[in-house]
């Protein structure tokens, strides 16, 4: 069985271990593959394949160039190929194996299933839709940038995600089972966080558990982001449930779930190092920081982004930067104490607060933090920028 993962990561896996490290650096086959996968079954003109593949290239003959990458196309996987590529009158045909799964391909399956009979048969529209938005791990081939010939197939696969998860969570608020609204949503916001209705429904979720504090923190992340990332305002429904949720009263409804009341208040899985948070847990903790400076004027705090630097000329794969990452993430709580504070800015950068600590001791931090990964990152091009400011 070929598993071939497309969403959030691209992989293609054979008994769960990976046929990409067998077929080593092959960027402009592997971007080929990507292409006919994305049009599999279809028929696809040579122009159009030359057009949206090649166009920036300065190729004498395009069209001889494109029939000897599909040829090596075809023998790239040797014995274990599960896919033909076929030529007739005039167009490439795609087409993979019968036992060859793509997860794009069963999401849409499985959520076309569930949303047909979310209105009759809403059990069984539950559990289909449940398994099938668990295959959304991000955007289609993310790593795919600046081609425009997938922005209409990856928008669509979004429409689709988000029209699945709209019937889910539906169907969750009317069973009454918030706390895996509360769930669903966490993960959605991630890959979509600034989707009124997803953001909505877990304000509503947290609000029905009693947990209007973390609403209103949620609420205030959320309309911030808009502002500052996209310029605009929230919605009047949204302002609307920030009105009703200041003027709920801040008690728990029912018998305390002693497993969520845990779940949401342990904010880090560590027990030694820095504390670690999400990144609006992280902008709340600045603001109040900033909020009350004039209540501990001699407290020094220092506000840091420590930064991953390619210092080559090589474009780093999203393994290449995960893995740098997870390496950072590690160093960094550990050469940390107890009382910073550390939050994942975006893929390539960590922000930290620094409490109770002298601009001398920053020069030892930043050595120290140089050294550590410098010793133990795999990929020696990757390197650190450190800044500081005083808050």
């Amino acid at each position: 069985m070929i598993k071939i993962h497309t969403l959030g990561e691209f992989d293609i896996k054979k008994n769960c271990e990976s046929m990409l490290t067998k077929i080593g650096h092959q960027s402009t086959l592997i971007l080929l593959f990507k292409y006919f996968l994305t049009y599999e079954g279809r028929r696809l003109l040579p122009d159009r394949i030359v057009e949206d593949l090649m166009e920036d290239k300065d190729f004498k003959e395009p069209d001889n160039v494109l029939r000897t990458q599909i040829s090596r196309l075809r023998r790239l996987f040797g014995d274990d190929t599960f896919y033909t590529i076929d030529f007739f009158n005039g167009y490439y045909i795609f087409k993979l194996r019968d036992d060859t799964t793509v997860d794009y391909i069963e999401l849409e399956k499985q959520i076309y299933q569930g949303n047909v009979i979310v209105d009759i048969r809403a059990e069984e529209a539950l559990d289909i839709l449940r398994e099938a938005l668990a295959l959304y791990k991000g955007i289609y081939l993310p790593e795919v940038e600046y081609n425009e010939w997938i922005d209409p197939f990856r928008n669509r696969l979004d429409r689709i995600y988000l029209k699945g998860l709209a019937n889910y969570l539906k169907l969750l608020k009317k069973k009454g089972l918030h706390y895996e609204i509360i769930e669903i949503c966490e993960r959605a916001i991630h890959v979509k966080p600034y989707e009124e209705f997803i953001n909505k429904y877990f304000m509503e979720a947290l609000m029905e558990v009693g947990q209007k504090r973390y609403a209103l923190s949620h609420y205030e992340y959320y309309t911030s982001k808009l502002y500052n990332d996209l310029r605009i305002a929230p919605s009047q429904e949204i302002k609307e449930l920030y009105k009703e949720l200041q003027s709920r009263e801040d008690t728990l409804k029912g018998p305390i779930d002693l497993a969520m009341l845990d779940k949401e208040l342990v904010l880090n899985k560590y027990d030694n190092g820095a504390l670690i948070c999400e990144l609006h847990h992280f902008k709340f903790l600045y603001n109040w920081e900033i909020r009350n400076k004039h209540r501990n004027p001699r407290e020094d705090i220092f506000l840091g982004i420590i930064t991953l630097d390619n210092i080559g000329y090589t474009t780093l794969t999203a393994d290449e930067i995960k893995q740098s990452m997870d390496t950072l993430m590690d160093i960094v709580y550990r050469d940390l104490r107890k009382n910073d504070v550390l939050s994942k800015w975006n893929d390539s950068q960590l922000v930290v607060l620094l409490y109770n600590i002298s601009e001398e001791d920053l020069h030892l931090i930043n050595d120290r933090l140089q050294k550590d990964f410098e010793k133990e990152i795999e990929n020696k091009n990757i390197t650190l920028n450190i800044r500081f400011k005083h808050i």
